[in-house]
């Protein structure tokens, strides 16, 4: 991506994450007063305002609008097709959050399993609300924010589902597709897999390799089948195995965290409470009463 930029600064350092399919980026910044920059990426991209405090009103024109844009204030949208200059001008003083999404195509067609349509690849949309995309958006950004990523599959799963919000045929446009359940041994593989390798990230697009379905169709399947979607299966792996270690009462739970696959002991306690009930302190006291 290439850019100029005049009168903004960052107030904290660049957050970004990279998925199977797309690459996000937390910016918070502030503007000066007629603050403003050009922007050109080789991605198509997704631009999302997700906090604008002060006066400042941001305006955005794509190469091929002769009209600018206005909006400000959390909820605003932007598509930008790859190779396309955009513009922003900020009007007046603020401090604003965006998180920027980059995608990659060709991931996303393997994991949507159906080519996206090139007409909506190559149309900007600027200053749009959709809340279905807002709230991926905001889950995306969570994950950047609360300092203790989620499983890559997880994320990779919002990425999916934002890409076919933004860019796939709405459901009054084109039926939906009705999609049942794993077959037994596809849901048995699956299962097996997760459980034998909870301990690592595990990435969407190997268990859909798994089952021979693309990652769209296997995420949906899978909660039909499990009734949750296949990263709570995993922190339910990892939770299933701290029990095993925490019988050993000579394991500290630091320990027993990383052994598992979280980052820390405030990770397992959280994830760990939020599965059994209590903190794996009070389960391994209750264990040896």
């Amino acid at each position: 991506m290439t850019s100029k930029i005049e009168g903004i600064s960052l107030l904290d350092d660049l957050r970004f994450r990279r998925w199977n399919a797309a690459i996000t980026d937390l910016w918070h910044v502030e503007c000066e007063k007629s603050a403003g920059g050009t922007y050109v990426s080789r991605a198509p991209r997704l631009v999302a305002i997700l906090d604008c405090v002060g006066d400042g009103r941001v305006e955005v024109r794509a190469s091929s609008d002769n009209v600018k844009r206005g909006h400000r204030g959390q909820g605003c949208l932007s598509y930008i097709p790859a190779g396309m200059e955009v513009s922003s001008e900020v009007l007046g003083k603020c401090r604003l959050r965006h998180l920027d999404i980059h995608l990659d195509v060709d991931a996303l067609e393997q994991s949507l399993g159906n080519h996206l349509d090139r007409s909506a690849l190559e149309t900007p949309r600027i200053g749009f609300c959709d809340p279905r995309i807002n709230t991926l958006v905001r889950l995306l950004t969570d994950d950047l924010e609360n300092g203790m990523p989620g499983p890559q599959i997880y994320g990779e799963g919002l990425v999916t589902a934002l890409t076919a919000a933004l860019l796939q045929p709405r459901p009054d446009q084109e039926p939906q597709r009705k999609r049942g359940k794993l077959a037994p041994y596809q849901l048995r593989k699956t299962v097996d897999f997760i459980e034998q390798n909870c301990g690592r990230t595990i990435r969407l697009d190997e268990l859909a390799q798994l089952t021979g379905l693309s990652q769209s169709y296997f995420c949906s399947a899978f909660r039909e089948s499990t009734g949750m979607p296949p990263q709570q299966w995993q922190m339910k792996a990892r939770v299933e195995r701290a029990k095993n270690l925490l019988m050993d009462n000579d394991t500290p739970l630091a320990s027993v965290a990383l052994r598992v696959g979280f980052a820390d002991q405030a990770h397992l306690t959280r994830v760990f409470r939020k599965i059994v009930g209590t903190t794996p302190g009070a389960w391994r006291k209750e264990q040896f009463a």
